[in-house]
């Protein structure tokens, strides 16, 4: 069994501040990185930042991004029965 939580159906992202409402189908999962450009940027260790990360926009155009990993929750629209 999984969770199989579909990206589209994200409404709201619980985040270590608060929930963050999620425009219609703007949330996204991708490689995270820091760009300069269409560089990749380094650390002060010489390695480059590549993690699971998200991104969405909020109501109003704001952009969230970050690692996956600090997502606490998401909420979904009930299921259908």
């Amino acid at each position: 069994m999984t969770l199989g939580i579909q990206v589209y159906e994200i409404k709201h992202v619980l985040l270590a501040d608060r929930w963050h409402e999620v425009e219609p189908e703007s949330f996204a999962l991708d490689a995270y990185e820091f760009m300069d450009g269409n560089q990749a940027v380094a650390r002060g260790d010489g390695q480059l930042i590549t993690t699971v990360g998200f991104m969405f926009r909020e109501p109003g155009g704001q952009i969230v991004a970050g690692p996956l990993s600090s997502i606490l929750a998401v909420q979904l629209p009930r299921t259908r029965g």
